[in-house]
């Protein structure tokens, strides 16, 4: 262990509060984009499109009166996912540094014995590969969003094909990343204290 700031309580009760923390607005922040902030947005803009001029337009039409329902579905995602799309490199950032401040604070207790120490260290290596492997993937995911409506139909089409599949193989990623960060969450009830390092 690092010196530099020497063992003892306080050193022992920051590296908790720490751990805490980083786990609690990392599984909050996930969770709360995944399931709560991204579906609320998606289905703003459905009913947007949907309604036509309003308030929420500015009272200015944004699309044709006879539009198919087609074409309102798919001026709805466009313009969900631009409004979505900015968000992800602050998400996944957020994500990074809670995973990696989580991940570090957990590995000072690695050595203390206990399973549930080992568990949580490994639950987070998990998680943070899953963030790892998801980053990249959103940013893929966010360039075939747009691609689905280039005015290339070749182009277009191959867009609309992988779509699909890599957006489902990104929401997924996501919920499992929710679900070990939850799980870590849930393990940080078991922290070592003072009177029990290796509790």
């Amino acid at each position: 262990e690092s010196r530099a700031f020497p063992d003892g309580p306080r050193r022992r009760g920051w590296l908790r509060g720490l751990h805490v923390v980083a786990l609690g607005m990392w599984f909050g922040g996930a969770a709360f984009f995944n399931f709560a902030a991204a579906p609320a947005i998606f289905d703003s803009f459905a009913r947007v499109v949907s309604d036509g001029p309003s308030d929420r337009t500015a009272n200015v039409t944004i699309i044709r009166p006879d539009a198919s329902e087609d074409e309102r579905k798919a001026l709805a995602s466009a313009l969900a996912g631009s409004a979505v799309g900015p968000v992800f490199p602050r998400y996944f950032g957020m994500q990074a540094v809670c995973g990696l401040v989580a991940l570090v604070t957990a590995l000072s207790w690695y050595g203390a014995g206990g399973r549930v120490h080992r568990r949580r260290v490994h639950l987070l290596v998990a998680a943070c590969a899953t963030v790892a492997v998801a980053w990249p993937l959103s940013n893929y995911v966010s360039e075939i969003r747009l691609l689905r409506f280039s005015t290339d139909p070749v182009v277009a089409l191959a867009a609309k094909e992988a779509f699909g599949p890599w957006h489902l193989a990104s929401l997924l990623l996501s919920f499992v990343t929710v679900c070990l960060a939850g799980a870590a969450l849930a393990l940080a009830g078991n922290l070592p204290h003072d009177d029990n390092p290796a509790a």
